[in-house]
């Protein structure tokens, strides 16, 4: 068997079918582990509650129907936020325009990059449940909301991906050319200078065997039908190509770029592979490298674009609440929610922690401190304190 070789930079002999074989494999995995990667992060996000404040406490108006449930008529809040940190990973920025007292993303559009003055938007097409619309008006950037991410991480490994794509390319074709002139072997037994063989007449003749080869040549080239007559101790045998990539080769290969991947996104390996503990805090870790700077950025964002410098400044904000992202077992955190109540929180506030609707009654809302934290609410005073009175 033959295998077709070419030196690589390191200047070693490589196989081309392996070469192909691994990077074929390193493209599969590769593009499992970012889609896993960016679905980890994208979900967490869709899954969290965009809270709106306003006047000291939260509201549920059209901003929090938009950001929550439906941002336009076609789609829901889930899909919206799934595509758009997609776009923002993947894309480097995802632009979400404000029209029409809806929320789109920008599949494509124009921007000419002022710097002392707002950007201005231009050829803007927006897309909802892959259709598409391109809009006739502009938009300046207090208009949009434009998400950028800069991880150079996440690039980083885009690029490498790239190069294992553009590798494999490369080793595809050389060998579709090596493979496409057939190859075969002459064996010769022992030091024979002449081979007796017959001529189309068949009549006996004797020829060296370079003219062997040269008639092998001829026939093989050939579009009619001819029989070639060999003597004893001659082999005609044709190439063939073989791989030599073992599964194990593989597995290890895939643990490696899934490793890989997992820190170019920030995600802790124990929550990629799925190797968490009970001891681990990986889901924490999730959220606070992988998730949180994407939080802070949303959370910027919308405050200057849909709520604005005067209405922030006087308490209203938007911000992302991660706790919906946590699965919680009310019965598991019973204890926890207790405590929650004792320094202070109002029954309507745990409830809501625990995904669980508010009853928004006067006894719901009240407030009791039971620690010997302050006085002013009723709280317990201390022994000492007990004992002067």
């Amino acid at each position: 068997m033959f295998d077709f070789l070419f030196q690589n930079k390191k200047g070693d002999l490589v196989s081309y079918t392996d070469s192909i074989t691994v990077n074929i494999k390193k493209l599969e995995v590769a593009k499992m582990a970012i889609e896993k990667a960016v679905g980890m992060i994208a979900h967490a996000i869709a899954k969290s509650e965009f809270i709106v404040n306003r006047k000291g406490k939260r509201e549920k108006d059209h901003i929090y129907w938009l950001l929550n449930i439906r941002p336009n008529p076609n789609e829901t809040a889930t899909d919206f936020w799934i595509e758009a940190i997609r776009r923002l990973l993947l894309d480097e920025e995802c632009v979400i325009c404000y029209v029409g007292n809806h929320l789109y993303i920008a599949d494509s559009f124009t921007v000419n990059n002022s710097v002392m003055v707002p950007e201005t938007y231009s050829n803007v097409t927006i897309i909802s449940n892959d259709n598409t619309i391109k809009l006739q008006r502009g938009f300046t950037s207090n208009e949009i909301i434009h998400l950028r991410s800069r991880n150079k991480k996440i690039i980083g490994f885009l690029e490498k991906v790239l190069n294992i794509y553009n590798s494999t390319i490369s080793a595809m074709c050389a060998a579709k050319k090596i493979s496409s002139i057939p190859r075969y072997t002459l064996d010769v037994e022992g030091s024979m200078p002449v081979i007796h063989t017959k001529d189309k007449e068949g009549k006996p003749k004797v020829v060296t065997i370079d003219q062997y080869k040269s008639d092998i040549k001829k026939l093989l080239e050939s579009d009619e039908i001819e029989v070639l007559t060999n003597s004893s101790g001659l082999k005609v045998s044709q190439l063939q190509a073989q791989a030599n990539v073992s599964s194990e080769d593989i597995v290890k290969l895939a643990n490696e770029i899934m490793v890989e991947c997992a820190f170019a996104f920030d995600i802790p390996k124990a929550v990629f592979l799925g190797e968490i503990t009970e001891k681990a805090d990986s889901t924490n870790e999730f959220i606070t490298y992988a998730v949180g700077w994407i939080v802070e950025l949303l959370n910027d964002s919308l405050n200057a674009k849909l709520v604005g410098e005067e209405d922030y400044l006087k308490g209203e904000m938007i911000w992302i609440d991660m706790s919906k992202y946590k699965h919680v077992d009310i019965i598991e955190s019973a204890a926890n929610l207790d405590k929650l109540r004792s320094i202070g929180f109002n029954f309507d506030e745990v409830r809501e922690m625990a995904g669980w609707e508010c009853l928004n009654t006067e006894f719901s809302q009240q407030r009791v401190i039971t620690k010997n934290y302050t006085n002013d609410l009723g709280g317990e005073k201390s022994g000492k304190e007990n004992a002067d009175n």
